[in-house]
């Protein structure tokens, strides 16, 4: 109802209940329309930190996951050396099979990781304000190929350490065959007799003599001209003062005429150690080390072993 002040007359409106009624139901729709907006607007602002949370995680993980490929490939290089380097030293010491070994199946990891297709179907597409999606960067491909790389790595390492570890063996074996090989002289001084057939300065006789005689001064140092164990020192009719050593692999040497014994038996001896002095014991028409040589029990020619290195 309306009452103008001048004229006092009244004039009355009528609204229809009906139009209130969709009224406030438009107004309360409205009201539950504007709470559902602000509700998800609020929940996609926490969803976006959520995510840029996973994006920068994401950045560290593939920068981490470069730096292990980095040093991954780093290794490769360095496995791949010391293979060439093993297979060098196995054509030196006659180890190598002679047949082309296939390289290391080594290939390289993606450049670039894949990204999930977008699927349309997805709930958040269908929300009134869409979430950007950060976390879409797929790392499981990189560190897969990582993963077989590092596994082709450690079966190239294995197959080296195998390599290495016969080699390592085989050059054991050879060194102690080296330091049992009576290489060297065992005095310093001049050969007054060599190995072979000559005649005995005593009866005349042709006769071969088993080793060499070395002239030097009396009481010079005789030394072991490779390792081994001391199986006789003492006398021995015609020979004198004599020690013999067995270096394994069935040689062994003999020094005769000495004038003093500083090994006893069953002693062992390095290359290089004194074991008697030069003298003129047994029968020696001078001071001189009469030195033997014996393979297997049969005399050979010392002058085979020797090298140039002297005491």
């Amino acid at each position: 109802m309306v009452i103008p002040e001048r004229t006092r007359e009244v004039h009355k409106v009528v609204v229809p209940l009906l139009l209130v009624k969709l009224g406030v139901v438009f107004f309360s729709l409205m009201t539950l329309f504007l709470v559902i907006i602000g509700v998800d607007y609020f929940h996609v602002l926490g969803r976006m930190g959520e995510n840029k949370a996973l994006k920068g995680e994401n950045f560290k993980l593939r920068q981490e996951i470069q730096t292990v490929r980095n040093k991954v490939d780093s290794m490769e290089v360095t496995i791949e050396r010391v293979r060439n380097y093993a297979k060098k030293l196995q054509i030196l010491t006659g180890q190598g099979s002679g047949k082309n070994q296939p390289e290391m199946p080594m290939g390289p990891l993606e450049t670039e990781p894949e990204r999930l297709p977008s699927s349309r179907n997805d709930k958040r597409s269908q929300k009134l304000f869409p979430e950007p999606d950060f976390s879409n960067v797929r790392l499981d491909v990189a560190a897969q190929g990582l993963d077989d790389k590092i596994q082709k790595l450690q079966n190239a390492g294995e197959e080296t350490e195998g390599e290495l570890s016969k080699l390592h063996t085989y050059l054991i074996a050879k060194s102690a065959v080296i330091n049992a090989t009576p290489s060297l002289l065992p005095i310093g001084g001049w050969i007054s007799s060599t190995f072979g057939y000559r005649r005995n300065p005593y009866d005349g006789s042709y006769r071969l003599h088993s080793g060499v005689d070395i002239a030097a001064e009396p009481g010079t140092p005789v030394r072991a001209p490779a390792d081994g164990d001391v199986i006789f020192s003492g006398y021995r009719e015609g020979y004198g003062k004599v020690i013999v050593i067995d270096h394994g692999y069935g040689i062994r040497t003999l020094f005769a005429h000495n004038s003093a014994l500083f090994v006893g038996q069953s002693a062992k001896v390095k290359r290089g150690e004194t074991i008697s002095q030069v003298g003129n014991t047994g029968r020696s028409t001078g001071p001189h080390l009469h030195y033997e040589i014996r393979k297997n029990g049969i005399p050979v020619n010392p002058s085979t072993f020797f090298s140039r290195a002297r005491f």
